[in-house]
């Protein structure tokens, strides 16, 4: 598995110092809301993707749900709105290398020139930027190699230019999927899965949601299923918006250029009896195609239905990870773990995990 180990986050949206260590095929993330766990998944999505200066716009439009960001809302990634103090995020990776990302914001006088980090012009307290800098290195032993991409807009707020770092070529991919959980795009999508000879693998797990599927076809721009006892292929959209949602996972899943897949709140908009199925073909896929997972929950009727899953198909067991996310009055933001054992005592017990409540 191409994936990583552990994690540390300082100065990232609203966390201030987080570590969480142990990663496992399948990590799932809970916690109330607002705890963080998204900020996670996005902090992986930014790391995994460190030369690209777009990155942070495309992730903030996402989060908001709209189709651009202002670059304005990168001060989002600053931890107190604060510009001047760099949000780093750093892991270590499953073959032993590690790679660090530090933002930075800076403005410079010439619009086609390197960043420079000029003193800022002051109208009273505001401090205007036009620039962000991504500054990554990827370590492996005594081997060390440090890279800058950047973005830069003019005083309209559009972007004039940009670059990417020269020499560094990107092994790792990871998908961030929002908590909606769908894609406009299915049909697309499941095209060039199809061209890359996906076909089996997606109705393998299809199967695993209800084992009479038997086909699944992309005719004139929409999904056609097949079921066993059937005369006739059904569109999708007229076989109910769980498998619909389901397959947008599997789809996104599925995707053979992803090392890393990250859903956000994975049973939203899912009715509970799909919970076992979704989490049964999370883990197959994952085991399938050799990726990492990393998912979050507020949901106890999930957790239930996880614990289910696991105690009946036990190969899985030792693939998950848990982790609570809490922001305690002392210590801060903190990551607390459990394996499917803590799981199963929990579920049984009747333990809240979830954060105190």
């Amino acid at each position: 598995m191409c994936g990583i180990k552990n994690l540390r986050i300082t100065n990232f949206r609203g966390i201030e110092h987080l570590d969480i260590d142990d990663f496992s095929r399948v990590n799932v993330f809970l916690g109330q809301n607002n705890s963080g766990k998204t900020t996670v998944l996005e902090a992986i999505a930014m790391l995994m993707g460190m030369s690209n200066p777009d990155l942070p716009q495309l992730i903030n439009a996402m989060r908001a749900r709209k189709p651009f960001s202002n670059f304005i809302d990168i001060l989002y990634f600053f931890n107190h709105l604060d510009g001047s103090v760099s949000p780093e995020i750093e892991a270590v990776q499953d073959n032993g290398s590690t790679r660090h990302l530090k933002l930075a914001l800076s403005y410079v006088f010439d619009e086609l020139a390197e960043p420079k980090n000029e003193p800022q012009p002051q109208m009273g307290t505001i401090h205007y930027v036009n620039t962000l800098e991504m500054y990554f290195d990827i370590a492996d032993g005594d081997s060390k190699h440090s890279y800058k991409s950047w973005l830069r807009i003019n005083p309209q707020g559009l972007v004039v230019n940009r670059k990417q770092a020269e020499g560094y070529l990107e092994k790792m991919r990871a998908w961030l999927t929002p908590s909606d959980l769908m894609t406009s795009n299915l049909p697309n999508d499941l095209a060039e899965l199809f061209k890359r000879n996906q076909k089996e693998l997606i109705l393998k797990l299809l199967n695993l949601f209800d084992s009479k599927i038997n086909s699944i076809e992309i005719l004139t721009d929409d999904i056609y299923i097949g079921v066993e006892g059937m005369n006739r292929m059904m569109p999708l959209s007229m076989m109910g918006d769980g498998l619909r949602r389901y397959l947008s996972i599997v789809a996104s899943a599925a995707n053979p250029v992803v090392n890393i897949f990250l859903i956000d709140e994975i049973d939203n908009g899912l009715h509970y009896s799909v919970y076992k199925k979704l989490w049964k073909a999370v883990f197959a896929m994952a085991k399938l195609t050799d990726k990492q997972v990393f998912v979050t929950t507020h949901s106890k009727e999930t957790l239930l239905h996880l614990n289910e899953m696991l105690q009946e198909t036990s190969e899985y067991k030792e693939d998950l990870r848990l982790y609570t996310i809490e922001r305690t009055l002392k210590k801060g933001i903190q990551a607390y773990k459990y394996t499917h054992e803590g799981l199963r005592g929990a579920c049984d017990n009747d333990v809240e995990i979830r954060g105190l409540v």
